[in-house]
């Protein structure tokens, strides 16, 4: 999974201006944005992965509660059909 970095140098902050600190904060956000939409989204319910879950992005990774087994979305077959690998 991809890793946001703790600090951000800005560099030399004497002559920062406006117009600058705004494309830092632009830069920042896409940064961060493109980090955590790496990470696989992740749902907990009472039934196994559907079929039918094609609404889901593929690496998104369900739970079932009452069984604790874990899948996998790996492949989105048409736009009515998806394929679900077990974890565990």
């Amino acid at each position: 999974m991809a890793k946001i970095p703790e600090h951000y140098n800005i560099g030399n902050q004497e002559n920062l201006t406006t117009e600058r600190l705004l494309e830092i904060i632009q830069d920042l956000y896409n940064q961060l944005a493109i980090a955590i939409n790496k990470k696989p989204d992740l749902y907990e319910r009472s039934t196994d992965g559907l079929a039918s879950d094609v609404f889901l992005s593929n690496g998104s990774i369900n739970i079932n509660t009452g069984t604790e087994k874990v899948e996998m979305l790996t492949k989105h077959n048409s736009t009515s059909l998806v394929t679900w690998k077990t974890l565990t």
